[in-house]
């Protein structure tokens, strides 16, 4: 049996929601299975319980550390990978969406943090309600072309205007987000992977939301007050793949 992966998307709450009524109205579903976040690393048994197909297909997904949801439908499996983890395995009979309903309707307290050269922003969420934001530009200086002690002093400038955005940004989430740090359920980063990496072993503060922080980093071209408006709809967006079985 081969797996073929046919689609690919991140889609809002409500497109999938959308989407999965119109397949309860057009095909049927046998099967709902849910997974639990890091289910492989806790050697859950649900996907071998559940079939083969759904095991298959489980093993070319991988992991997530959000869990997952698979919908069987004859040839055809829908995996939706949430914006925030499941809890718990189930295995249900037809189309069952109850545990994704919760993703989003049980109220989580979310941390975002935004970093790219030049600008940052730093929010906390009730729900898909910016209860306290800040954003900020820092000036960054462009690449040096010229050669030689000029080149090593625009070096020497350049990565200590870094260390002062990333000092900036460290204090600025402190301020915002320790006095909520207890009722904090997750920890979002956004930004351009290499300048989060160096931020996150320059902010010490970061570590004290361990198991906390979210694998998946948050696409933003400019984390201004325009990309804070926009921060819900992108925070809680889910992954839809839809698999087919040859034989």
């Amino acid at each position: 049996m081969q797996i073929v992966q046919t689609s690919d998307n991140w889609l809002s709450k409500e497109a999938i929601f959308k989407h999965l009524d119109e397949l309860a109205e057009n095909t049927y579903t046998d099967r709902t299975v849910y997974l639990a976040a890091n289910f492989r690393e806790n050697n859950s048994v649900t996907p071998k319980i559940a079939g083969p197909v759904i095991e298959a297909v489980v093993n070319e997904v991988g992991s997530s550390d959000t869990g997952m949801v698979l919908f069987r439908r004859e040839e055809e499996l829908t995996v939706i990978e949430p914006p925030l983890p499941f809890t718990m395995d189930a295995i249900m009979q037809d189309q069952d969406t109850l545990l994704l309903e919760d993703v989003f309707e049980v109220p989580k307290t979310v941390a975002v943090i935004l970093v790219r050269l030049g600008r940052y922003a730093v929010a906390l969420m009730e729900g898909q309600e910016l209860i306290d934001t800040k954003t900020e530009g820092r000036q960054m200086k462009n690449r040096h072309k010229a050669g030689g002690s000029s080149q090593r002093r625009f070096e020497r400038s350049r990565e200590r205007l870094i260390r002062e955005l990333y000092d900036k940004v460290c204090e600025v989430s402190r301020r915002i987000l320790e006095p909520k740090i207890q009722d904090i359920d997750y920890l979002f980063l956004g930004g351009e992977k290499h300048t989060l990496n160096g931020f996150k072993k320059r902010c010490g503060f970061i570590e004290k939301f361990d198991g906390k922080v979210m694998s998946r980093l948050i696409n933003v071209d400019e984390p201004n007050s325009e990309a804070l408006k926009l921060l819900s709809g992108e925070i809680y967006k889910s992954r839809v793949r839809v698999f087919k079985t040859v034989r």
